[in-house]
């Protein structure tokens, strides 16, 4: 299966519904049909919750990315 990069984690699987890679709730369908999978950051906000970075499989958006565009 083909891996890519979500944030600086590199063993996401392109199409893996249950990407081990993913943060807990992740992979999610996106709108063009691929999965937004998310990677767990270092970082933390203020209330001291981890950071996650997302990407979509197949059109690379984050859910950042997509949120803006509704």
């Amino acid at each position: 299966m083909e891996e890519f990069v979500v944030g600086e984690i590199v063993n996401h699987q392109v199409g893996d519904a249950h990407c081990p890679a993913c943060a807990e709730d992740f992979p999610e369908p996106c709108g063009c049909g691929g999965l937004v999978h998310a990677s767990v950051l270092e970082v933390e906000d203020p209330d001291d919750n981890p950071l996650i970075t997302t990407r979509c499989d197949q059109c690379g958006r984050s859910d950042e990315d997509l949120a803006e565009a509704v």
